[in-house]
């Protein structure tokens, strides 16, 4: 296996299982829908110690951003695992605060610098982690079911359905949701397509465009039954894709930060260590979670095959650079998505399993050929 895809296979495929609980026809746990959802929300939100001091109003903590009355349940159940270790980082002031405290009264409840490097040491914590990971899933699986409850049964839109109730609130979903059962007469004719479109239709919804469309191309990459593809982060270089990251002094968010990388910064990885690599920046080496970057095409010397098999593969040589790459992978998704068109000629190639149709299917078997799967 081609160890260099990591990456982009995680962004472009997710190999992951879908399809809602037996009580539906599609009879896959309802678990695999969720861990899909939050492997995606996950990946655009947060850290374990990030802080928003003041997101609109009140502050906003942790992997998905828990805001305001949410972001003091999450502190509670943190103090709850283990309260001596969570008095011996607080304040006597903030500790008390967060144990005697009504969800209601954080509504409106934003941090001090003082504060916000407070909790983060305790965000920090491996309790924080458990705790995060624990309610991250039970909220993802509520939005689940809130989906499942209007009738909508189709894998994908229910997990495109869990990020927008990340985004928007149960009050916000519901409305998109109502109007996309409208429009396709029944929840359980509700496409990833049809939600995808009335989200786009919806003020608030389509007020983030470029997540809208990120989350349907992902959701639309989704494949039900391969999940043997296990790859891995790699050295080479990076492109920064999160708004600033954090550069900090070892490989895991307990480590003191370091400096901020803006945003399509390119990088030089030179150690992997899990997801997260080694880079030296503005005169300092630190570490940077490379969930929060791009591996660049092309920064590795490729392995040099010359067998027929290989030279025959370059017939879905889409782009035309001469090799089977993420890049073709990428293109034929996004004819898949009806968001790029390819002349009739490409359009052969590009029909991997040549069923006469242009699908993520055909996607998925180009990359797989291109990581030396197939």
């Amino acid at each position: 296996m081609v160890r260099s895809m990591k990456k982009i296979i995680t962004m472009i495929l997710a190999f992951m299982l879908l399809v809602s609980s037996s009580v539906y026809a599609n009879a896959y746990d309802i678990d695999d829908i969720v861990n899909a959802a939050k492997s995606y929300i996950q990946s655009k939100e947060g850290y374990y110690d990030s802080i928003n001091a003041n997101d609109n109003g009140a502050v906003s903590i942790g992997r998905v951003q828990w805001h305001g009355a949410r972001a003091l349940q999450l502190l509670k159940m943190i103090v709850e695992a283990n309260p001596q270790q969570a008095q011996s980082i607080l304040t006597t002031s903030l500790y008390n605060e967060i144990v005697n405290s009504s969800l209601a009264s954080w509504n409106y409840r934003c941090f001090n610098s003082e504060e916000v490097r407070i909790v983060k040491k305790l965000l920090a914590t491996q309790e924080s982690k458990d705790a995060q990971d624990q309610l991250s899933f039970n909220d993802i699986k509520g939005y689940v079911i809130r989906a499942q409850s209007m009738g909508i049964t189709d894998a994908k839109a229910l997990v495109y359905f869990a990020d927008l109730e990340n985004q928007l609130g149960g009050g916000g979903v519901t409305r998109v949701g109502r109007a996309a059962v409208a429009k396709a007469g029944s929840g359980d004719k509700v496409t990833l397509k049809i939600l995808y479109d009335v989200a786009m239709e919806d003020s608030v919804a389509s007020s983030s465009p470029g997540r809208r469309k990120s989350t349907y191309e992902y959701c639309l990459s989704l494949d039900f039954d391969n999940l043997e593809v296990e790859t891995e982060f790699v050295p080479g270089k990076y492109k920064i894709t999160a708004s600033y990251l954090r550069m900090r002094k070892g490989p895991d968010v307990t480590y003191d930060p370091i400096l901020s990388i803006a945003e399509g910064t390119q990088v030089t990885v030179t150690e992997v260590s899990d997801d997260w690599g080694k880079i030296t920046y503005l005169g300092q080496t630190g570490w940077i979670s490379l969930l929060y970057a791009d591996y660049l095409d092309g920064t590795l010397p490729p392995k040099e095959d010359t067998s027929e098999e290989t030279k025959d593969n370059l017939d879905h040589d889409i782009n035309g650079n001469g090799k089977i790459d993420a890049g073709d992978a990428r293109t034929v998704l996004r004819v898949a998505a009806y968001l790029e068109k390819l002349p009739d000629e490409k359009r052969v190639i590009a029909d991997e399993n040549e069923d006469g149709k242009i699908t993520a299917a055909d996607a998925r078997g180009i990359l797989r050929i291109a990581a030396k799967l197939k």
